[in-house]
């Protein structure tokens, strides 16, 4: 039996579902899922077509626990960006008689019912429903889902965790069960499929599709056990101002002491919007150039390309994306930084500093591409050096015409804080993408090395009287400026 005071803010939480619907979002979930389907489809109709009469090695029901499993990780990286559901309750709550079981019982219940909860698992259903049939397809959706569900379980036990004592014992279970998790779904795949190809011991067809169903139970079970340990650990666990002794802050935790540095820091790593932003493009860019890397030989062949094409995107893409709102975060809070004596070249020439740190931050990211998969250093550092003195220095006139921002707004398709001009502007972009790419193409190796190399250098050395030629032109339009970011 439910008890009233879990009916009251399940009301309160149906109320405010209905409140923050948007029809935007649900035009966008709509998009990707014709896209992937069609995708699928299509894949399927290839994959028909390519097998004809053919046929695999192992029986297509083996899959089914490796499918269900196989999202784990991807989930777990979709959910460190995305996901932000409540663990907390708000002052208001606290004020009522409301338990830590009821509570714990409307985080359970909204993260079963997240979209976010069902879009991998219906994916994967749909391509074994596609490919197996509509049964199997069935079981991988409850499968899947009782191992997204898991994920957000522990996502939510992190944020709620006070401290290491309960964190660590979380993350080492977490590795345990993906470990654990994938040798009963790879195991199932070899004793079943592999097994039953082998003409020193055949399987018989139901003896496949049962065994198949008891490694999937399996896994359906230790997930829906896990699942309810995390609950109650969720339920029993205390923040720090519910524990009996909770020390009391003096002081507020920050990055040392305030200054021009360090509140860009701040911003990244406190803002949703611009840390899933960079991080995104870090991560899909970082990839690409591994990705290519490993087949640079046929790259070359083919298209006879004499440096990885994503090596500049790599190393500058991820500040440009944050390039681009240069003073549109300073926007939210700009009364309170023009009471501080920093003048504006001095803080955008600290964000050019920052930009390049970041940039240099990407280049360590890709050292191991050097050392193991041939990349070639001459190549990495002169993408640096291009990347910090002329594809992200012109970028800091954005200041002249940006717009405030939202810093903790979603990410995913928003484009608050741009217009008209900044998205003219943004173009300038393309400037350098194609002298740096013409260099590789016309010019030798080395030659193309020196050009893109010197044009950063010298974007570097003249830096500072352009970022000071930029700041006399904010000047002139500073109480325009100021007017549009109180307006929005």
């Amino acid at each position: 039996m439910m008890s009233q005071s879990f009916k009251e803010i399940l009301r309160l939480w149906w109320v405010q579902k209905r409140r923050s619907f948007q029809w935007k979002d649900v035009f966008i979930a709509a998009y990707f899922i014709v896209l992937f389907v069609v995708m699928v489809v299509a894949f399927y109709m290839a994959f028909s077509t390519e097998m004809g009469e053919k046929k695999l090695p192992f029986e297509m029901v083996t899959l089914v626990p490796l499918l269900g499993v196989s999202i784990v990780l991807g989930d777990l990286l979709v959910k460190l960006f995305w996901r932000r559901s409540p663990v907390e309750m708000d002052d208001y709550l606290r004020s009522r008689p409301v338990g830590p079981n009821d509570w714990a019982l409307l985080v359970l219940f909204d993260t079963k019912m997240s979209f976010m909860q069902w879009m991998l698992p219906l994916c994967v259903a749909f391509v074994a429903a596609l490919f197996i049939g509509i049964g199997w397809g069935l079981l991988t959706l409850v499968l899947a889902f009782t191992c997204t569900l898991t994920n957000a379980l522990v996502q939510n036990c992190w944020r709620r965790a006070p401290g290491n004592e309960y964190t660590l014992p979380l993350a080492f279970g977490y590795l345990v069960w993906v470990f654990v998790l994938y040798v009963l779904g790879g195991l199932a795949f070899v004793v079943l499929g592999l097994a039953e190809d082998d003409p020193s011991m055949p399987l018989r067809p139901h003896v496949v599709e049962w065994g198949t169903v008891v490694a999937s139970g399996v896994i359906i079970v230790l997930n829906s056990l896990l699942c309810y340990v995390l609950h109650r650990y969720f339920a029993r666990m205390k923040n720090h101002n519910e524990e009996e002794h909770a020390p009391v802050a003096t002081t507020a935790r920050s990055l040392g002491e305030v200054s021009l540095w360090s509140i860009e820091w701040v911003q990244l790593l406190r803002s949703k919007r611009l840390r899933t932003s960079f991080l995104v493009m870090a991560v899909l860019f970082v990839f690409n150039v591994y990705m290519q890397q490993m087949t640079a030989d046929t790259m070359q062949q083919d298209l006879d390309l004499k440096v990885n094409p994503m090596l500049v995107f790599a190393v500058g893409f991820p500040s440009l994306i944050l390039a681009q709102w240069v003073l549109g975060i300073e926007a939210n809070f700009f009364s309170g930084i023009w009471t501080k004596p920093w003048p504006v070249e001095g803080i955008l020439r600290r964000k050019y500093y920052f930009f390049c740190a970041l940039c240099g931050l990407m280049t360590l990211l890709l050292i191991p591409a050097v050392l193991w998969k041939g990349l070639s250093p001459l190549a990495l550092l002169a993408a640096l050096l291009f990347s910090c003195g002329f594809f992200i220095l012109p970028f800091m006139a954005s200041c002249l015409f940006s717009s405030r921002m939202d810093l903790f707004a979603s990410a995913f398709f928003n484009y608050q804080g741009g217009n008209k001009q900044l998205n003219v502007f943004s173009f300038i972009m393309f400037i350098p993408l194609v002298i740096y790419y013409v260099a590789y193409f016309f010019l030798p190796v080395l030659w193309a090395h020196a050009l893109v190399a010197a044009l950063g250098i010298l974007g570097f050395a003249l830096h500072t009287l352009y970022i000071r030629w930029i700041a006399r032109l904010w000047h002139k339009r500073r109480y325009e400026r100021m007017e549009q970011w109180l307006a929005e």
